[in-house]
């Protein structure tokens, strides 16, 4: 028999209740917010970005692609034309503007494909919760994954980019890739809640339950490895 339990609030009020949540705002991290006040030491700067380099390109390029195994086949074609025509823009190429990014803060050609090479366990662990929810789970997950995560990253990639340039002293032209992802901020949110709406809103209880958890998941395991540097 299979075991149902009762709803505490819509899926519309528990999201609302979880992005209130402080562990649920990523720019409010204090790493980050040392960051963007320019109180950071700049070696550990240096060191965040090399931890964060497998997430964002290498291993982890394009991880939301992943989630086309787990919702709809139009949705699926949506996603993969936004990649397509994405890729038609020299500043996506999330390889060449984070590499560009970390040599801006003094990070070498070695240095960049030993962490592509060796990932942290952390940063490891964040790819396996990402690919592990968007090819085993459901849409709900992938879905949740990317409200709780992929949805926060274009106005933190803003910021970051605005402290590099102002406190940092990295150039203009090392943060191309950063400014890019930032200006897809407005598409990003409605492509996400569009998913919300169509995969979340609709689902029984303890899918809700079970989307929420891998939100959690996720976003525990990008704190971890940004706890790193």
């Amino acid at each position: 028999m299979m075991l149902k339990i009762a709803a505490s609030a819509t899926p519309q009020a528990l999201l609302a209740n979880d992005e209130r949540l402080p562990e649920m705002i990523l720019a409010d991290h204090p790493t980050w917010k040392a960051i963007f006040a320019g109180k950071f030491p700049k070696h550990r700067v240096k060191q965040l970005v090399l931890e964060l380099y497998p997430l964002v390109a290498g291993p982890g390029r394009y991880a939301f692609a992943a989630k086309v195994a787990t919702i709809s086949p139009a949705d699926g074609k949506t996603l993969f034309m936004d990649i397509f025509n994405a890729l038609k823009d020299p500043r996506a190429n999330a390889d060449k503007g984070w590499a560009a990014l970390a040599k801006g803060l003094g990070c070498t050609d070695r240095e960049l494909a030993q962490t592509l090479a060796s990932p942290t366990a952390e940063a490891l662990d964040y790819l396996d919760v990402v690919r592990g929810h968007s090819t085993k789970s459901t849409a709900m997950e992938a879905t949740m994954i990317a409200w709780a995560v992929e949805r926060h990253l274009p106005a933190l990639w803003g910021r970051f980019a605005d402290a590099l340039t102002k406190h940092y002293g990295v150039p203009a032209s090392a943060v191309t890739f950063l400014r890019f992802e930032a200006e897809r901020g407005d598409t990003l949110r409605k492509w996400i809640d569009y998913l919300v709406k169509t995969y979340v809103e609709p689902a029984e209880p303890f899918a809700v339950y079970e989307g929420r958890r891998a939100a959690r998941e996720a976003v525990w395991a990008w704190t971890v490895t940004v706890e790193l540097a």
